[in-house]
């Protein structure tokens, strides 16, 4: 059984590898530069990389870039190097994954302040909206996500969980993004998880993940790319279940 799973992986990891050689062909020398120096000033977790992974992570984020619809207000000036930033994001929780952009949710629109929807008074830094397949952040909100990279609040990790979620509902078992089997045992663990939080025995991860599954989902990917070594620490059974969803252990890189 673990020489079909490695076999498995190998086979997985072979048709990764050969999408970024694909996608990494209509990039030029100076585009991967300039990203390379975005990505290393204000992204913490691509620093840590290998120079090879840094290669792949370009790629990954600059493949999102342009496949992908981006939108600001009026006056604000959503510049390439911010959409770099951003993108840089789905490019972090994919990383061990066959995934290199969205289908459903393309349009990202970028304000330069908290916002509110008519009818209502209440301020919102992101959220996903399902009616129009639209992902609308606030960029200071994404600003402090990446300044402070160790308080498991990042705002484009956050939304991108919740379009990585709905994405694999929509999908067919042989398109999913996650394995079947994997999303179950992590489900399992999340549903745990969960029952310490809303019975108030929670010690990881904010209260806000005990709403539902999908923002439990995000609140825990932050947590799991910005507190690694607690999150296995405190939780060492979700913390598991998340590395085999997402093909991927942050702490191998801290």
């Amino acid at each position: 059984m673990l020489h079909v799973e490695r076999v498995g992986f190998m086979f997985y990891q072979k048709r990764i590898n050969a999408k970024i050689k694909f996608f990494g062909m209509f990039y030029s020398k100076a585009s991967l530069e300039k990203c390379d120096a975005i990505l290393s000033t204000y992204n913490s977790f691509y620093s840590n990389l290998s120079d090879k992974q840094k290669q792949q992570f370009q790629i990954r984020t600059l493949t999102f870039l342009n496949s992908t619809n981006f939108y600001s207000d009026d006056n604000f000036n959503l510049t390439r190097s911010k959409k770099i930033l951003i993108s840089s994001a789905f490019a972090q929780i994919t990383f061990g994954l066959n995934f290199f952009g969205f289908l459903i949710f393309k349009d990202i629109h970028i304000t330069p302040r908290s916002y509110s929807y008519a009818h209502s008074d209440d301020l919102y830094d992101g959220d996903v909206n399902l009616f129009t397949k639209r992902v609308n952040m606030s960029w200071p909100a994404i600003k402090s996500g990446f300044e402070i990279p160790d308080d498991a609040l990042n705002l484009c990790i956050h939304e991108f969980g919740h379009c990585l979620y709905f994405e694999n509902l929509k999908r067919s078992y042989t398109r999913s993004i996650f394995k079947r089997k994997y999303f179950y045992q992590w489900k399992s663990q999340a549903e745990i998880k969960m029952e310490k939080i809303n019975n108030h025995k929670n010690e990881l991860l904010r209260d806000y993940g005990g709403t539902n599954l999908v923002e439990f989902f995000s609140v825990a990917l932050e947590s799991f790319y910005e507190q690694s070594i607690v999150f296995k620490e405190k939780e060492p059974e979700l913390y598991t279940s998340m590395t085999k969803l997402l093909n991927f252990d942050p702490i191998q890189f801290n």
